[in-house]
């Protein structure tokens, strides 16, 4: 059974921060937390399509029909009360824009929790990552590297709710 605030308002819960960091961790504690559905975008995509690599240009070709069958299923959890938390980087201002506006087009509140950690960081963390999660991309530090340079740092004048992790 859903939580009783949840019912008339469910949140979807947004990551974002450089890649590599523990967004997927921190997603994972979100939804225990909150009694909350995690979609893992990395881990649809790797059973249903093997270990392509992100930047494959056939990966990026089926990353948006993944990303609307997950919403699907996700707006099926939403009306049942429960929060979702759309496990995927929403590292640019227009992605982020683009999962409010959705989250709140079904009625749900989107919140954005920012890993705001150095570059330094995300790459030791990139690094032990690919060594133990068999459902993550792995990640050298050139690619870290590479991400770092069109993350966009989100601001308050996206206006939705930002929470920040360091």
């Amino acid at each position: 059974m859903g939580r009783p605030d949840a019912v008339s308002h469910p949140t979807v819960h947004l990551l974002c921060g450089l890649v590599g960091v523990g967004k997927t961790t921190l997603a994972r504690q979100i939804a225990h937390e909150r009694d909350a559905v995690r979609f893992s975008l990395d881990a649809w995509m790797l059973r249903l399509y093997g270990r392509l690599r992100y930047d494959d240009p056939v990966y990026v070709s089926r990353l948006d029909g993944c990303k609307a069958l997950i919403w699907d299923t996700a707006c099926q959890v939403l009306t049942t009360g429960h929060d979702v938390v759309l496990d995927w980087n929403q590292w640019s201002r227009e992605r982020r824009a683009e999962w409010a506006s959705a989250a709140m087009q079904v009625g749900a509140t989107p919140v954005l929790h920012f890993v705001d950690v150095s570059l330094d960081t995300a790459i030791a963390r990139a690094a032990s990552r690919s060594a133990s999660d068999p459902f993550s991309h792995d990640l050298d530090e050139a690619g870290v590297r590479h991400m770092a340079t069109i993350f966009e740092t989100p601001t308050d004048e996206e206006g939705i709710e930002i929470v920040v992790y360091s």
